[in-house]
């Protein structure tokens, strides 16, 4: 063979090995990056970054389920942690937390601490949440209460179930601890009646209890026990025992409380320092303004913005 015919082939040869390397990487779906990785094994847009979110032990549901299914898909670490709502607030406040959970919105106080330390607070609406009325399972004959007689229960002037149509013995109240947003709002909604009689307070004798676990473990584990959640630890509660009281006669659900039909609704919200969100975080709140992050949160029990 002549040396001509021989480069012709050795041509051809090469020519048919780089067309077969083009469609194997078309057919592949993914684009090989310096090292060899594909996209995929090269990682997720938020690997090495770290979100820190604290908090309402109210939104810990909707906040740990959003902040895994975003680390799955975008990569990152979210950590999640409670400890009530001022907590939140205030670590938003003082650079202790990237985004910080609340179930009450921002006191004036709190605005003016963080403008003293130059920080502007951003609120963020997230969902909206309704507070379940629960009892203990051996208290029968009590499925409903109007605001009326939640606010005398809870202040201690009523103290016996046979008052409202239960078993003669003796109310035990399960509340919160005063760093609670859920503490705040059930104070001012229920037990002031809207704010009409702010001298009003809590009993003494109520337990000042850390998280809604917490009210639903001793509502659900003891007797004689009135207490009072998030609508997102509602099936947990009825699942271990505990039984639902309807107020104002309308049942807490997703929709009597979009609706606005039932009397004991809220939002919930995030904050976070203006200018000093990473685009880590902008992304996790896009999340879960979207869709599927409204999803999610009305799969954790709250119910999505409208």
């Amino acid at each position: 063979m002549s040396r001509k015919k021989i480069w012709a082939v050795i041509s051809l040869i090469v020519a048919v090995l780089l067309i077969g390397t083009i469609v194997l990487s078309g057919c592949d779906g993914a684009e090989e990056t310096a090292t060899g990785e594909t996209n995929e094994e090269a990682g997720k847009m938020f690997d090495g970054q770290e979100l820190n979110i604290s908090g309402s032990t109210t939104i810990l549901p909707i906040a740990t389920l959003a902040a895994e299914t975003f680390m799955e898909e975008y990569g990152g670490s979210v950590t999640v942690s409670g400890g009530g709502s001022g907590t939140g607030i205030s670590e938003a406040i003082n650079g202790l937390n990237d985004i910080g959970n609340a179930s009450r919105a921002a006191k004036d106080k709190e605005k003016d601490e963080a403008a003293d330390l130059g920080v502007e607070l951003v609120e963020v609406e997230i969902v909206i949440d309704a507070i379940c009325v629960v009892t203990s399972g051996n208290i029968t004959g009590v499925d409903d209460l109007t605001i009326e007689q939640l606010s005398d229960i809870f202040r201690g002037e009523l103290t016996n179930w046979s008052e409202v149509g239960g078993p003669d013995t003796q109310i035990v109240l399960a509340s919160r601890d005063s760093s609670s947003g859920t503490y705040e709002y059930f104070l001012e909604r229920v037990v002031q009646i809207d704010k009409e009689f702010e001298d009003y307070t809590f009993a003494s004798t109520a337990l000042a209890l850390q998280s809604n676990a917490d009210v639903v473990s001793t509502v659900a584990d003891n007797d004689n026990a009135i207490g009072y959640i998030g609508l997102g630890y509602l099936q947990e509660a009825v699942d271990d025992g505990a039984r639902l009281v309807n107020v104002e006669g309308v049942e807490p659900s997703l929709d009597t409380a979009r609706t606005g039909d039932y009397p004991v609704s809220r939002p919930l919200y995030n904050y976070y320092r203006k200018g000093d969100l990473s685009d880590m975080g902008k992304a996790y709140l896009d999340f879960l303004l979207s869709d599927e992050g409204q999803a999610l949160s009305q799969s954790a029990g709250f119910v999505p913005l409208p």
